[in-house]
């Protein structure tokens, strides 16, 4: 028996957000995340290393 599952309510979605400095990338990100119990990944390097 074939275990390989091809649904598409299984495969995972990916959602890339790109603009400008200062127009609420972050906030729409986690939002996003909190909606569809998903994760956000930053490499706003200015996030990323603020606490160093």
């Amino acid at each position: 028996m074939n275990t390989f599952i091809n649904n598409e309510e299984f495969k995972k979605k990916v959602i890339f957000i790109m603009g400008a400095t200062g127009t609420e990338k972050s906030r729409l990100s986690v939002d996003l995340a909190t909606h569809f119990r998903g994760e956000t990944i930053n490499s706003d390097k200015m996030q990323v290393y603020k606490g160093l």
